[in-house]
């Protein structure tokens, strides 16, 4: 289960890492994704993305029935 979310990590980094906030401020990644302002709605689909699977290894009613897909 610990790898489970991987891709959407490395999804989430990706679209960071091209981020004019990251390549032209030279801002770190973290300080780029606390600021939802200049985040792009790739980015913002990406950190949801990562949430809910995050979110789906801790709620136990997921991990019985399942990851939802809409």
């Amino acid at each position: 289960m610990p790898h489970s979310c991987s891709e959407a990590a490395l999804s989430l980094v990706t679209c960071l890492e091209e981020m004019d906030c990251v390549k032209k401020d030279g801002r770190s990644m973290q300080d780029c994704l606390k600021d939802n302002l200049e985040m792009d709605l790739d980015c913002k689909v990406q950190k949801e993305a990562y949430f809910m699977c995050k979110h789906s290894q801790l709620n136990m009613r997921t991990r019985i029935r399942g990851v939802r897909t809409y």
